[in-house]
């Protein structure tokens, strides 16, 4: 009993200053978690609609020609004037964008199926990079690699269309007029394809009614320049290394493609960046709320800890005058500070997680990006314990300090206020 009251001797005098910065703290620690939750439910929405518009990726696309035509190879049907993009782009032109290239040859061409001619899009696209913008789900098979050739990935709708199935063939009519036969060694059950071309003729689906393609046959760009009999491309997608670096990215486009007046760069970034503007400086009024309630009740608990400490430098002075070693001593006051930091931290994160709902519509007067759900994760946890272990060291800095460089007969002998 003796040794307690030695060594915890001289907080009782400031017993309420201290029950005072623990309120306090508490109160600051849940309105800081309270903005963290929100910022980092607004950054999870914020990133969920980058991943669906994309802003990072760059289209690229040749001239819409309503000119070609594909013949069909026999019977009574007359010619059919098919709309498809006409293949304009060098893949040269893109060696000096800083950027991620994704080359695609799309066309239609007329197939055989049974005693009647389909239209079918095919699409030429690199298997090992394509994925990084669009979905592909085999259902069953496997999906293209680059080494194949002569083979094909087709939809459930197109498969059925054309009357194929896993590992089953049909021909595609060649520029050069000799058919190339495919062989199917995947079927796909579902496809997203990024930025598809819009769906000008009748032909197999996935989507009912869609304007833009949902279906087709998937090739190799080594093989649709087999059937193209030419390298050049009728669209490409660049990814750029980050979405604030998409204008120096078209800018560089712009400039590889600028006596090309069939060739047409579009991105998504600016209109993607006026979309979440005023969201984002929604975000970061919450963000300086947390910072500037941290920094106030952070400095006054911090205050109020160091006039707690401020009497244990005769009682330090006093212990080391005993005896005690001076780590027995610094022991209890960093225990004292970090039992209330950290009573402050956890009480005040669960008043916020108690007190925060479960999803709210961000106020935005642009943005559409749905609900947000606050979040607590291990950031906030973080930040939390940062801030404790910063008014810990703010309230017992100045009197450790002294204690440290003062004398334990000064200490002693000093006058107590």
């Amino acid at each position: 009993m003796i040794w307690v009251k030695l060594v915890f001797g001289g907080f009782g005098r400031r017993g309420l200053e201290a029950i005072i910065a623990l309120a306090i703290l508490i109160l600051a620690n849940a309105i800081v978690a309270g903005s963290l939750m929100v910022i980092q439910g607004a950054r999870d929405a914020i990133a969920r609609t980058a991943q669906n518009d994309r802003p990072d990726v760059v289209q690229v696309k040749s001239r819409f020609n309503r000119a070609l035509f594909e013949t069909p190879r026999g019977g009574n049907l007359p010619p059919l004037m098919l709309p498809v993009y006409e293949p304009l782009i060098d893949p040269d032109k893109f060696g000096a964008v800083e950027a991620t290239v994704l080359a695609r040859q799309s066309f239609l061409r007329n197939v055989v199926s049974g005693e009647s001619f389909l239209n079918i899009y095919i699409f030429g696209i690199d298997p090992e990079k394509e994925p990084q913008v669009s979905t592909f789900s085999v259902d069953r098979g496997r999906f293209l690699r680059g080494d194949d050739a002569a083979v094909a990935v087709v939809d459930r709708a197109s498969a059925k269309a054309l009357g194929v199935d896993l590992g089953g063939t049909f021909p595609v009519r060649k520029a050069d007029g000799e058919d190339l036969t495919l062989t199917v060694v995947g079927i796909l059950d579902r496809l997203e394809l990024r930025y598809p071309p819009p769906r000008t003729v009748d032909a197999p689906a996935l989507s009912a009614g869609s304007s833009s393609v949902t279906s087709g046959v998937f090739v190799t760009l080594r093989t649709s320049e087999e059937i193209f009999a030419r390298p050049t491309l009728t669209d490409a997608l660049l990814v750029a290394p980050t979405p604030e670096a998409v204008p120096a990215v078209v800018g560089q486009l712009r400039e590889a493609f600028r006596l090309e007046p069939g060739v047409f760069v579009s991105e998504s970034y600016s209109r993607f960046r006026r979309k979440v503007q005023d969201f984002v400086l929604t975000l970061a009024l919450f963000t300086a709320l947390g910072a500037a309630t941290a920094v106030l009740a952070g400095s006054f608990g911090a205050n109020l800890l160091h006039d707690v400490y401020a009497d244990r430098r005769r009682q330090a002075a006093m212990l080391l005058a005993l005896g005690f070693r001076p780590m027995q001593s610094a022991m209890s006051d960093i225990l004292f500070g970090l039992t209330t930091v950290a009573a402050a931290a956890v009480l005040g994160s669960l008043l916020a997680a108690a007190s925060a709902p479960r999803q709210f519509a961000m106020p935005s007067l642009m943005a559409e990006l749905g609900t947000i759900e606050p979040r607590f994760d291990a950031l906030i946890v973080a930040v939390m314990a940062g801030i404790a272990l910063a008014i810990l060291g703010l309230g017992i800095g100045p009197t450790a300090w002294q204690v440290r460089r003062r004398s334990v007969a000064a200490t002693l002998s000093e006058e107590r206020g």
